[in-house]
């Protein structure tokens, strides 16, 4: 049979033969396959651990391909979850900050209300809203002060602050905000907050402080309310004016503003600075007396100190600072002294406490036991007192001298010589413990301890002294109304020793005397001061 008889040609044959052997390479490929799976569905056999070990190869060479790494995979997960906390921490800092922001604007919203509403005119730093973060301030001067302080407030204006137009060049020039900063009376709206808001209608110079975390709750002025000022007035400024630095000082305190100024634009790169007067008094655990700490307890034995802080005078924190306050005013705890809560603000912070002593005002410590000059007073003329009254008793015991018509005379013949003995021994002793006791930390705040104590010892001194007074006028003059005679003239030697120690004796009295008004002054300044008859009318008002 021809190919054209079929009706094929030599390149048809050459064709169906490609197909007919495709197909058969297609189901040799397909047997293949079902043999291979057969085999690996077999159940377990002799080869057990060649077929695990292939499989584990299988497993390796799977993930080789597909280009995962476990270990790699693991560290970019852990990688993945702690960006994650990162970018969720930084979003709530970021909302804290805003709800922040929004609380202050919202007051000095209320602030600018209260203004229209009671006809006062509305200063520019209510204004700030939409500029605040346009221009850059390097110090807002809070100062502090009170209903009663309207004196203080004219010699600050007379004195430090410039007013008018003078003012408004110093912020638009230097850069320095300063204000008075008050809260309201207990009475809103009453005589108090009128004058107040005449007073601001005539100089403009006022800083109304509200707490706007708690319902726009105005904050109503006291002594026992500082450290809540103290706060507010930060979270307030620091919302009103974008500054470097934020200060508080009181207004009976003068202040030189170039000064302070140059010394804070020295820390203007450092983020968050604390500047003051530094110190570190005991903490008062003594009820009444000046700056009085109820939670003493928290600051472990009595007799302890305070943290380092700076007085409360005047000084300066930085805007991180500032903004730290505004952000957590709700959870910061206030002591009874604003200073302290102001430095227990920043404890377990990274902050950078600058003792500029520049800034000491020329104040006092709270505790006057601890003045460095008075200390040194003290205890040099109380060891003073020591060998005084040693060589007293030695010239007195040893005192003795006899005479071939009238027989022996000695100090034993004498009561009163034996009397300033035993006082001068009693001065001694008492004058070497109160050394070693005001060096140590559980009676250092006990004046009133010592105060006692000089007090009784130098009556001691002042009795014995009298008796020996009276003994050597005696020896040397007599008593022609009862027929004695002196004796000096037949016992030259022994008067003149009574005499030196009679001296001695009154030296001790001199230093006593001192130790009783340094210890007198100790004890009363740690109470206030009693108000005169004006200052009880102005806080009946």
């Amino acid at each position: 049979m021809s190919w054209k008889n079929k009706g094929l040609e030599p390149n048809s044959r050459s064709v169906v033969t490609k197909k007919w052997t495709l197909l058969l390479c297609i189901g040799c490929f397909c047997a293949g396959m079902l043999f291979s799976d057969r085999m690996w569905t077999v159940p377990e056999t002799e080869d057990k651990g060649v077929y695990r070990e292939m499989g584990v190869k299988d497993e390796r060479l799977k993930l080789i391909s597909e280009g995962c790494d476990p270990i790699r995979k693991d560290v970019k997960q852990s990688k993945d979850i702690l960006g994650e906390v990162s970018r969720t921490h930084h979003a709530i800092q970021t909302l804290d900050k805003t709800i922040s922001n929004l609380e202050m604007e919202l007051a000095a919203a209320r602030a600018v209300q209260e203004s229209i509403i009671n006809g006062s005119p509305i200063s520019d730093d209510l204004k700030i809203p939409e500029s605040s973060g346009k221009r850059k301030y390097l110090m807002v001067v809070g100062i502090n002060t009170a209903f009663s302080s309207r004196k203080r407030r004219d010699s600050v204006r007379a004195t430090w602050m410039p007013q008018g137009e003078e003012r408004k060049k110093l912020e638009e020039e230097k850069g320095i905000i300063m204000r008075f900063v008050i809260g309201h009376s207990a009475t809103s709206g009453g005589i108090l907050d009128r004058a107040i808001e005449a007073e601001d209608r005539k100089h403009g110079d006022f800083l109304r402080v509200v707490l706007p975390s708690i319902l726009f709750i105005e904050h109503v002025e006291g002594y026992l309310e500082l450290s809540a000022k103290t706060k507010t007035y930060f979270a307030t400024a620091a919302a009103l004016w974008d500054a470097d630095f934020y200060v508080k000082v009181d207004d009976d305190v003068h202040v030189n503003i170039a000064t302070l100024g140059s010394t804070l634009a020295r820390h203007r790169s450092k983020s968050r600075v604390y500047i003051g007067c530094m110190k570190s008094g005991p903490v008062l655990a003594q009820k009444g007396v000046r700056y009085h700490e109820p939670e003493y307890w928290k600051f472990g034995e009595e007799g302890n100190k305070y943290f380092r802080h700076a007085t409360g005078q005047l000084y300066a924190i930085s805007k991180d600072l500032a903004s730290y306050i505004s952000i957590n005013q709700h959870v910061l705890h206030k002591y009874a002294n604003e200073d302290v809560s102001l430095g227990s603000w920043f404890i377990g912070l990274d902050v950078e406490h600058i003792d500029d002593r520049r800034l000491c005002c020329g104040t006092t410590d709270s505790s006057n036991t601890q003045k460095p000059i008075l200390k040194f007073l003290d205890c040099s003329l109380r060891l003073s007192v020591i060998p005084l009254s040693a060589v007293t008793i030695w010239l007195a015991v040893t005192n003795k001298e006899r005479n071939n018509i009238y027989g022996e005379e000695k100090f034993s013949n004498l009561l009163g010589l034996k009397y300033m003995v035993c006082i001068s021994a009693i001065s001694a002793g008492y004058a070497l413990l109160a050394v070693v006791a005001s060096w140590l930390r559980c009676l250092v705040t006990r004046a009133w301890l010592f105060f006692v104590s000089d007090q009784i010892v130098a009556y001691l001194v002042v009795t014995s002294g009298a008796a020996m007074m009276e003994i050597v006028y005696l020896a040397y003059n007599g008593d022609q109304k009862i027929t004695w005679s002196e004796a000096c003239s037949t016992y030259g030697k022994f008067c003149n020793k009574m005499k030196v120690a009679l001296i001695l004796h009154a030296l001790v009295l001199c230093c006593f005397i001192v130790l009783a008004v340094i210890s007198a002054y100790r004890v009363f300044s740690l109470f206030e001061p009693p108000l005169s008859s004006k200052e009880v009318e102005e806080e009946r008002t």
